[in-house]
């Protein structure tokens, strides 16, 4: 197509500070894999001052997954890598006059890692529940020394526990609850533009946290497009 490409293919602050950086004439994003992330990195660059105007240009991914990426962002171009030829010189010739900023972006909460949206600390032992594929990998590069394990334990300062329907979390806050003394709880939940659960909000989250003698933050964490997170919290030993 003429236009001099880098590949970049791991998200974070990192790859969000070489693209403020260089400012590319536009930056094209694959939904293919890992679609939450892509709209992620693509929040953090609306979020920037300097990287806001960057045309974006998504291509390829299921429809379904594609949909909460494009109601973030609908003056981003959607493409496919059989149609890129024609539809990046658009993008390029066409950048976005008056940018959409997403919500997540104007609250300052992209651009950061997962990890440190979740306040993973050096030398931790925390726990990962019911995640879908990939998460644990998308935690990378984690703080220094810390341990991620796939079961709750009692050395366990943290627990991060996916749920994806009310029943679903009912039936196991209980536990978490009794095994959480003095530590720390993440619950994280589908958002409602998912498509994934119209049962979870974060004030359900609170409502039956509290129920169980667990301390509940205001506002949820946006963990991706897909996932929200409520904080809560054990009561000290």
């Amino acid at each position: 197509m003429g236009y001099e490409a880098t590949f970049l293919n791991r998200a974070g602050p990192a790859l969000l500070r070489k693209i403020t950086d260089e400012l590319p004439s536009a930056v094209v994003i694959d939904l293919s894999r890992l679609p939450a992330q892509g709209g992620e990195v693509a929040a953090a660059l609306r979020a920037g001052k300097l990287t806001r105007g960057l045309p974006i240009v998504f291509v390829d991914g299921l429809p379904e997954k594609v949909l909460p990426v494009r109601q973030m962002l609908p003056d981003a171009v959607y493409s496919t890598w059989t149609h890129l030829a024609e539809d990046l010189p658009r993008a390029i010739s066409r950048p976005p006059i008056d940018p959409v900023v997403p919500p997540q972006a104007a609250a300052g909460v992209v651009g950061k890692s997962i990890a440190e949206k979740l306040s993973i600390q050096p030398a931790s032992i925390f726990a990962v529940l019911n995640a879908p594929p990939n998460f644990i990998e998308r935690l990378e590069p984690l703080p220094a020394q810390a341990v991620v394990r796939r079961q709750m334990s009692n050395d366990c300062a943290l627990v991060i526990w996916f749920v994806r329907s009310r029943r679903e979390l009912q039936e196991g806050i209980a536990l978490r609850a009794a095994r959480l003394t003095g530590g720390r709880l993440w619950v994280l939940f589908p958002k409602k533009a998912s498509g994934k659960s119209d049962e979870l909000s974060a004030a359900a989250v609170r409502e039956l946290g509290l129920a169980q003698g667990l301390t509940g933050a205001d506002k949820p964490v946006s963990v991706d497009a897909d996932w929200s997170a409520i904080f809560l919290e054990g009561e000290k030993a």
